[in-house]
């Protein structure tokens, strides 16, 4: 789903349709993740902005992992809290971390098949490239308007003059890995036979990329030097 506009709006008319309890944000700087938070704590899911759960400053029964990536070790410690009791209202899991391992997306996949009533996942990423497809099919994916996509694509250049900086910066070196994934989404629907295999070639070779600096086995600087002349070749 496209969100544009009126986000309240937008999470207003969903959520009277009936919602859904496990979800993927696509690109979101977090003003999305948040509102969907508050509507998901809401006893009554309007954001009532009456109840406890809407008067507290914090997420009540919330829990969060953030991080570089989600390991199976975060996933099996999900599955099991998702399968207890909530105490009392909504239970919810947060997840923004940079790489979902494959085992993890599995136990994720798991996990989320049957969840319990009031029980919540929300996923943000940069991509849902790199998910799996039983798990994505699983999930109700939200992603910006299609107006900001391409202003924030048509502004993204990667320059080898430009690597040095971003090593040394890990938050700015992930903000690459999300600005290509959004740059590769429409380059997919457009390949033609000629592409194709030059690009699938640079996609799996990104996503080699992804996990090694994510699980932090080469520097970040290699990696990303990498990265910028795979990507030149095929621009």
């Amino acid at each position: 789903m496209i969100i544009d506009g009126d986000i309240n709006q937008f999470f207003r008319n969903f959520f009277r349709d009936g919602g859904a309890q496990a979800f993927l944000l696509v690109g979101d700087g977090g003003e999305t993740e948040n509102l969907l938070m508050r509507y998901l704590a809401c006893y009554d899911k309007s954001f009532c902005k009456k109840c406890e759960a809407c008067q507290s400053e914090s997420f009540l029964g919330a829990r969060v992992y953030e991080g570089e990536s989600l390991k199976i070790e975060d996933a099996r410690e999900i599955q099991f809290a998702a399968n207890q009791t909530a105490l009392y209202g909504s239970k919810i899991f947060r997840i923004k971390s940079g790489y979902l391992a494959p085992d993890a997306q599995t136990t994720l996949l798991k996990t989320i098949e049957e969840p319990h009533p009031e029980t919540y996942f929300v996923i943000s990423l940069a991509s849902d490239a790199s998910l799996s497809l039983p798990l994505l099919s699983r999930l109700t994916v939200f992603k910006k308007s299609k107006q900001d996509e391409k202003a924030e694509i048509s502004k993204f250049k990667l320059n080898l003059e430009d690597i040095g900086a971003l090593a040394q910066n890990r938050d700015e070196a992930e903000e690459v890995f999300r600005k290509i994934e959004a740059w590769m989404e429409p380059k997919i629907r457009t390949l033609n036979t000629d592409s194709a295999m030059l690009f699938l070639g640079f996609a799996e070779d990104y996503f080699e990329i992804k996990k090694r600096f994510f699980e932090r086995t080469y520097s970040p600087k290699m990696l990303l030097e990498h990265l910028a002349l795979s990507k030149h070749y095929i621009e």
